[in-house]
């Protein structure tokens, strides 16, 4: 039996919207990609002793426009092989989220790992996913070691994602849209490169719509800013009160889809106001909130 390898190598909700900053590797004609060998193109990079034909960019199976990465396995290699790319010209913020859709070929075959370096040392990981070869079992590694999470299916497309966050020290992992953890991040907290790594032992993979999100750091200023506005009960049924340490000049509420719900102006009269939310239908809404100085933004919920 092969034993494991360890590698060595609209709106956004919350107390402030923007619009993220993303950058996207799809493989398309846009982006630079040409169909053929991966290696060589936009900075990517075969390591361990990969043939080069076995990264490949396909005109398949897309899971976003229409082309994806197929990595083949021959069974040349059986140790630790892979492509990798810095990516530290697409990442301008501490904080950052990496997600990513992916397919592996099968089990009792070849081993998986996506890996995020945080500098040009294949050993020195920020974070990492595995997929168990023997059972397709999701692992991730925190700053203690590698824990496990869901079962994922072979030849299925599954969108995993990554948060890395300096600004907390905080490590998130997702599978499928759902998180399957948190926690502190380790000692390295850098984002250099991203690895796609198997061992070639005869099943492969394919990856498609990579997206690197630049997160927003709020700065000392913001979070002061945060506690300037306070909004309850929340969540509501009927009515929702505001209080400002400023006098309100205009209340804006949105919907999650982003439509403009409701518009008061209050041309700074008062630093308080209510407002009947009861015809509201239930869900999540965003307020805005603007005095002579400054903006707010804060989530609440009608039930």
């Amino acid at each position: 039996m092969k034993t494991l390898f360890t590698l060595m190598a609209f709106m956004s909700f919350g107390a402030f919207y923007f619009k993220a900053q993303v950058q996207k590797i799809s493989f398309e004609s846009s982006e630079g990609y040409a169909v053929g060998n991966l290696a060589g193109q936009q900075g990517w990079v075969a390591w361990g002793g990969l043939p080069v034909g076995n990264a490949q960019v396909v005109s398949t199976l897309p899971t976003d426009g229409t082309r994806s990465f197929s990595m083949i396995s021959n069974g040349l290699i059986l140790e630790p092989c892979g492509v990798e790319k810095n990516i530290t010209s697409f990442v301008t913020s501490s904080d950052v989220e990496i997600s990513f859709d992916y397919n592996f070929g099968g089990l009792n075959s070849s081993s998986y790992e996506i890996a995020i370096y945080n500098n040009a040392l294949v050993s020195d990981y920020t974070a990492s996913f595995q997929i168990d070869y023997q059972t397709g079992m999701l692992k991730y590694r925190t700053a203690t070691g590698l824990a496990n999470g869901p079962v994922l299916t072979a030849n299925t497309w599954n969108n995993l994602k990554i948060i890395i966050k300096q600004s907390d020290n905080t490590l998130q992992y997702f599978s499928n849209g759902n998180q399957i953890y948190s926690g502190a991040l380790g000692t390295n907290k850098n984002v250099q490169a991203i690895d796609f790594v198997y061992d070639d032992f005869g099943t492969g993979f394919r990856v498609d719509n990579i997206q690197i999100n630049n997160l927003p750091v709020l700065s000392t200023n913001e979070v002061s800013k945060k506690e300037l506005i306070k909004i309850y009960p929340n969540p509501t049924t009927e009515r929702l009160n505001i209080q400002t340490e400023e006098k309100i000049n205009s209340i804006t509420v949105f919907d999650a889809k982003g439509s403009l719900i409701k518009n008061i102006q209050e041309n700074g009269i008062s630093n308080g106001r209510a407002i009947n939310v009861s015809e509201f239908a239930a869900g999540v809404y965003l307020i805005k909130v603007k005095t002579k100085t400054s903006e707010f933004t804060k989530k609440f919920i009608k039930k």
